[in-house]
């Protein structure tokens, strides 16, 4: 007998099943399904009501308020570990831990200031540490916020020479036997602009500081070819290492109308202003503020004047005559009427060398000091990403 039959006749033949099967559909050749285990009844569902709206949760958090981010912030890993400093730490070890005293507020706040070097932001973060004036430690600055970020944070970090002219971070830093400067990174900048590039290669053209962790881009030692490095070249460069780097610290010239100094301030988040406690020096970074904030008002925005108001002024200790305690206590108050805060760099011979400045060599007040001001750098990091990220998300809705 044929097996070749209509659907219909198919229908009525078929051997009846143990189990119980769904409804047919009544969509023509559309499969039965066949359940293994019998279905209960439909049951028969009460009339609906009328639904309210459904909320677009994609809009609006659904869970609000920071009572429980409070309790977390009180938890306090730095308030539990037992003090490693200071007659706390002696007491605890010579009694074999017997006799564990709480930790002392100098340790506290130095693990305070350590957490806060370690923030992780939403992209890479550009610090600019800028001043007009020569011979007023931007380049020594420049390495010891590069060391103490590459050293506590545990993030790829970046010293960029970005002088007009010929820079000194060269100099300052460990070379490793490398000739490579950012002219010759520019010249094979159109391979790291595709999406093949690696940290690796980019690499061969940085100049890595070994224990203290952080890279350094130095300028070349060609006038010639450092002025030719413009606002065009910068930006291209800044994208590539953007890519790589998660804080770049750029140490600047002492001219503040030069293409590639404008450049770098449009991308800067982090204004950072080392001068000295003399009237040359203050008098140098204040015009400089005005400039910033002309140019807020020039062009109607904001970014400078936030910049200013955002800044970090490191206090260095020059050579050279003292000046009096009522002068500089004039001078510094000049200066804290402008800017957010201002922090004192003590001297240290490591730092005055002329050569070389190797970070293990630095003592701890110094040492000390770049770590409160890397803390204060990254409090202000921290406040311009949030505004950004704000700013970004008010966009997308």
């Amino acid at each position: 007998m044929s097996t070749n039959w209509q659907g219909s006749e198919r229908k009525s033949r078929a051997p009846i099943s143990l189990t119980d099967q769904q409804p047919e559909d009544s969509t023509p050749g559309s499969a039965a399904v066949i359940h293994a285990v019998p279905v209960a009844p439909a049951p028969v569902e009460p009339q609906q009501q009328p639904v309210a709206a459904a909320v677009d949760h994609s809009e609006v958090p659904l869970v609000s308020g920071r009572r429980s981010a409070t309790v977390l912030r009180k938890e306090n890993v730095n308030d539990q570990l037992p003090p490693a400093t200071g007659w706390q730490a002696f007491l605890r070890a010579a009694s074999l831990g017997l006799i564990s005293p709480k930790v002392g507020a100098a340790e506290l706040a130095r693990r305070a200031d350590l957490s806060a070097i370690q923030r992780v932001y939403s992209r890479p973060m550009q610090i600019m540490v800028a001043q007009p004036l020569g011979g007023v430690g931007k380049t020594m600055c420049s390495i010891g916020l590069g060391s103490t970020f590459g050293i506590h944070s545990g993030q790829q970090t970046l010293v960029w020479d970005n002088n007009e002219m010929m820079g000194t971070a060269g100099v300052r830093t460990n070379a490793n036997d490398s000739i490579s400067t950012v002219w010759d990174l520019l010249n094979v900048l159109e391979s790291f602009e595709t999406v093949t590039a690696r940290k690796g290669e980019l690499s061969y053209y940085t100049r890595h500081q070994g224990n203290n962790q952080f890279s350094v881009l130095v300028a070349d030692e060609d006038a010639d070819r450092m002025k030719s490095i413009g606002a065009e070249e910068f930006n291209r460069i800044h994208t590539v290492v953007s890519r790589f780097y998660d804080t770049i610290i750029v140490d600047t010239g002492n001219n503040t109308r030069s293409a590639n100094w404008l450049a770098s301030i449009e991308v800067t988040d982090q204004l950072v202003i080392p001068t000295t406690l003399k009237r040359n020096s203050v008098v140098s970074a204040l015009r400089m503020i005005e400039q910033l904030e002309s140019m807020s008002e020039r062009t109607g925005n904001p970014h400078y004047k936030d910049l200013v108001a955002n800044a970090v002024v490191l206090v260095t200790q020059g050579g050279g005559a003292k000046v009096s305690a009522a002068e500089q206590a004039e001078l510094r108050e000049n200066l804290a009427s402008a800017v957010r805060v201002l922090i004192d760099i003590p001297y240290d011979g490591a730092l005055d060398t002329g050569s070389i400045i190797d970070w293990q060599l630095v003592a701890d007040p110094a040492r000390r000091a770049f770590e409160r001001a890397s803390a204060e750098i990254a409090a202000g990091l921290l406040a311009t990403d949030q505004k950004h990220t704000t700013s970004t998300t008010t966009i997308n809705r």
